[in-house]
């Protein structure tokens, strides 16, 4: 890709590709300077298919992004400059966000705390108000959608499967768009999907950003169908005050889901420290949701932009949520609660599934939809079923085999703990992860404490110890037979083993926990086989406490 015989990528005629900044299922986001206008940008180039009718379908898709996003005017919303058509590819120039995304700010440094949670959150349901105004959805809210400006403002970005509410279906039949864990149920079945599907989006993200871990993350696409389907949102104690507007916002029935300004008001006494976030009544059919004048969607008082996290009112009145008190100076969250100042790690129960990958990155879930009726009984039957023996595993890890000399005597010796750190290098195979082996009985406990690593230097990012997205994990889908420890994770996430622990290698993830039930050494690396280690890069720092 040149121009006039140089080694310059230049697009459109004016604008030159510098590094690559991510790449998802919709394409791939370069860093680019617009020589017309002199400025840096983000240039997407839009994944497209050599036939001709996928080459139109996408080309149609692009333009809608384009439009769609062209036509939102909103400080947390990602501005789109221009449509380009270069080389048989397609480009969307976007205003460049310097910045790292939520889901990769929770990987490298922990979950936030429940008010700076509730701040991004007031700033992203602005974001959505102004989506929703101009008559558009966005269709696919999650962490990783979100970016992250240097003062710490969010921004709603990847629009690539927005639709019109007035323009046709772009989804070929049996397709779903969007990461499984963060769609709201009515978009899985036959139901219209409405403003009150991407609330229930916003509510999945402001679990998962408060806790670290996605409401209905499970092993497999077709556990999370049946979750977000069926199943209770698995919501942490770490989200706090936030889990009454988590709770209702993650309702099965859209009419039973509360109005974006009662979300508001709600989120705003978050941010402001209460414990209760009050009052949250349903809004009733879908059809009762405002549609806000884009105007005033954009000027909302919940707008964040400075480093303090601080609410700007209306430049031409102060604006007042219902319910919240009138603002008589900019909110401001001071103090350390209003940012994560260290690295937070999640606490996993033994026995409990481990938490699941926080950026699913742009990859997309497919399915098919389901009646909800059909099948609950035997579910219901089932769900019974693996509950009994959920408990019964739990149980053993939690307590161990018997022992010949559980005795309950008033002499058995105290537990004592030790902790260390170690760290994981990527270009290596499986890494003793203790000094000294680990005794049958002895309670042990993986964390994350930070670092990133990648198992493709050259083309991928860095990672947390989710490991790649679902997406950079599809671009090496060559290699997941010769490559892959578990086929089950993606390339890079953190494994473990353990002599007589099941499901080795285990996903790690951000924590895990067992008890030992023979002595052994406990072994640690990324998911990437021994031979295909060459490119891999960085390194995860965790602590692992044993508990004698």
């Amino acid at each position: 890709m040149t121009s006039g015989g140089d080694d310059v990528r230049l697009i459109g005629g004016r604008y030159q590709l510098g590094n690559r900044l991510g790449r998802g299922g919709m394409g791939t986001v370069w860093r680019a300077y617009d020589q017309m206008l002199a400025r840096e940008v983000a240039a997407k180039e839009l994944n497209v298919a050599s036939d001709d009718h996928e080459y139109h379908r996408r080309l149609r898709r692009a333009q809608r992004e384009a439009r769609t996003v062209a036509r939102v005017h909103h400080p947390h919303v990602v501005g789109v400059h221009d449509l380009v058509e270069h080389d048989d590819r397609l480009w969307i120039v976007m205003e460049l966000v310097d910045g790292p995304n939520l889901a990769r700010r929770i990987a490298d440094d922990g979950p936030l705390t429940p008010r700076h949670t509730a701040a991004l959150g007031l700033q992203l349901l602005g974001a959505l108000e102004a989506v929703h105004a101009a008559g558009a959805l966005h269709r696919d809210v999650k962490p990783a959608n979100i970016l992250l400006r240097r003062d710490g403002g969010a921004v709603l970005t990847d629009f690539g499967i927005a639709a019109l509410e007035d323009d046709e279906s772009l989804t070929t039949t049996g397709e779903l768009l969007g990461s499984i864990g963060y769609m709201a149920p009515e978009r899985l079945t036959t139901e219209e999907a409405g403003p009150p599907s991407d609330l229930w989006s916003l509510g999945a993200t402001l679990s998962a950003v408060a806790s670290g871990v996605p409401p209905f993350q499970r092993a497999t696409g077709a556990a999370a169908l049946h979750a977000v389907t069926f199943a209770d949102p698995e919501i942490p104690e770490r989200v706090g005050p936030l889990r009454p507007i988590v709770e209702a916002l993650l309702n099965k029935s859209p009419d039973q889901r509360p109005s974006a300004a009662t979300v508001g008001a709600a989120l705003r006494r978050v941010a402001d420290g209460a414990e209760d976030p009050g009052p949250l009544p349903p809004a009733g059919t879908p059809g009762d949701f405002p549609a806000y004048p884009a105007g005033a969607a954009a000027t909302r008082a919940d707008v964040v932009d400075t480093p303090t996290l601080t609410a700007t009112p209306s430049a031409t009145a102060p604006h007042t949520l219902a319910g919240a008190p009138t603002p008589t100076a900019p909110h401001t969250l001071a103090g350390p609660a209003a940012l994560d100042q260290e690295p937070t790690v999640v606490d996993q129960a033994a026995g409990s599934p481990p938490p699941g990958r926080r950026d699913r990155g742009r990859g997309r879930g497919r399915g098919r939809g389901r009646d909800r009726g059909r099948g609950r009984t035997w579910w219901w039957t089932a769900g019974a079923a693996l509950a009994v023996a959920a408990l019964a595993a739990g149980l053993f890890f939690a307590f161990g085999p018997p022992s010949d000399n559980d005795d309950g005597g008033d002499d058995a010796a105290q537990p004592s703990t030790s902790t260390s750190k170690v760290t994981v290098d990527a270009a290596r195979g499986w890494q003793s992860a203790t000094s000294i082996p680990i005794q049958k009985g002895d309670r042990v406990s993986v964390r994350y404490v930070s670092g990133t690593w990648t198992v493709d230097s050259a083309n991928l990012p860095l990672v947390g110890p989710a490991g790649h997205t679902a997406a950079d994990d599809q671009s090496l889908r060559f290699a997941w037979e010769n490559c892959k420890v578990n086929s089950a994770v993606p390339f890079g996430a953190l494994l473990g083993r353990y002599p007589g622990t099941p499901g080795n290698p285990h996903p790690v993830h951000r924590a895990w926990s067992f008890q030992a039930t023979r002595s052994g050494t406990l072994q640690l690396r990324a998911n990437d086989r021994e031979g295909c280690l060459d490119d891999n890069k960085g390194a995860l720092t965790l602590t692992v406490q044993i508990t004698h």
